[in-house]
């Protein structure tokens, strides 16, 4: 039986990232990353992926100390994340296409609880300890790639410091950094039951058991056919659920867009533009990049996970996104559909820290925030298991 100091049970954005800062803080350590090779599931690799923070927020949430603590962890991501692309673009060689800049839009179509949340977010903006990024009202008909029409327009709009960034770029670079790094093993599989003994815990895969002093549940809702399994943790922490979310690749008309160039127009969008938050999702949105269009997303709860996307929540996006950013989405053609699942806890709160089985940690519950949250909750999760002591909230520990 192979034996580990840590074994991390999900390869997304998180396990990868955990792996990596755990080893700066002790690079003697054995640690396992577990999971399938082409991250099926992951919400990173369906993500496109936006770096959210101020667009993502919920009315009112400053009252609740709950919701200010969760906005939190993302501002202090938001703080991190330059020098982060830049360290992982240097360890790497290799290019991570990113941009800074989103445009929020108030559609008309939108209800007016998006009005409200609108009027909110400029409100959040102007408090003092917000100034220091980056903000600016913008007439929506200067916006490039956005030509909505009646009764589809937009209202008004707002460009905030939020940014998107290539996932698939950003995680073969942080793969090739793992696959660098000395004492971080790969296990191509599926964690299929976890056993506590005496001293570590046993994970039991298709084909192999292994054994490790600590193990971090960083793999999403799956995570919970795991936790079933022990009662003791299955009672003391809420339930994960699967956050569906599907996405269009779209790749641009470029015989259409040289033309328009040719007659000093311009209909290509240059930075994200997105609708306020939606259901609890994270609203349509389009994310231009160098090599393609990324529009999403779609939202769905589901207790088990379906395997690819469904047909009505395609078709949905599409057309919203044709009725409300533009015709650049119609004239564009499909290169593919994305799909993976975002953890989403029954209490809605990230699940991060110990819980209350000696051994077992979560690194979870993160819903549509653990890309962009991940360069600091791994940082500070890291700190929590080798050194015991962390700025993670322990509101947030899994066990409450």
């Amino acid at each position: 039986m192979s034996s580990y100091d840590i074994a991390i049970i999900g390869n997304g954005i998180l396990g990868s990232t955990l792996s990596l800062e755990l080893t700066k803080i002790n690079k003697n350590l054995k640690i396992l990353l577990l999971g399938p090779k082409n991250k099926f599931g992951s919400a990173s690799v369906a993500s496109g992926a936006m770096i959210n923070v101020f667009a993502e927020i919920e009315n009112n949430f400053l009252d609740n100390k709950f919701l200010t603590k969760r906005f939190e962890l993302g501002v202090k991501a938001l703080k991190m994340w330059k020098n982060h692309h830049l360290n992982l673009e240097k360890q790497s060689k290799e290019k991570i296409e990113i941009k800074w800049g989103t445009y929020i839009i108030n559609s008309s179509r939108g209800t007016k609880y998006e009005d409200r949340l609108f009027e909110y977010l400029q409100k959040v903006l102007k408090k003092k300890e917000f100034l220091k990024f980056k903000q600016d009202l913008v007439n929506p008909d200067k916006i490039n790639g956005l030509s909505a029409q009646a009764p589809h327009r937009p209202i008004r709009s707002i460009k905030v410091e939020d940014g998107i960034i290539n996932s698939i770029q950003l995680l073969k670079s942080i793969d090739k950094i793992i696959n660098n790094t000395k004492n971080i093993y790969l296990l191509d599989g599926v964690a299929k039951r976890i056993n506590k003994l005496k001293s570590g815990i046993e994970i039991e895969t298709n084909n192999e058991k292994i054994k490790a002093s600590k193990i971090v549940l960083a793999n999403g809702a799956y995570a919970q056919f795991l936790v079933d399994q022990i009662k003791e943790l299955k009672n003391n922490t809420p339930r994960l659920f699967f956050g569906a979310g599907s996405a269009v690749i779209l790749d641009y008309n470029k015989t259409r867009n040289n033309f328009i160039k040719s007659q000093n127009k311009e209909n290509i969008p240059e930075l994200a533009i997105r609708t306020m938050d939606r259901g609890h999702a994270c609203g349509l949105h389009l994310l231009p990049f160098k090599s393609h269009m990324y529009l999403g997303a779609s939202s769905a709860i589901f207790t088990k996970p379906e395997k690819n996307p469904r047909v009505n929540s395609i078709a949905f996006m599409l057309n919203d996104g044709m009725n409300q950013i533009g015709p650049c989405i119609g004239r564009s053609s499909v290169k593919s559909l994305t799909y993976g699942f975002r953890p989403v806890s029954e209490d809605i709160f990230p699940m991060i820290g110990k819980s209350n089985i000696e051994d077992i940690w979560y690194l979870n519950g993160t819903k549509r925030d653990g890309l962009t949250i991940s360069p600091y909750i791994c940082s500070e999760l890291a700190k929590e298991i080798l050194l015991g002591k962390s700025n993670l909230p322990k509101k947030f520990f899994p066990s409450r």
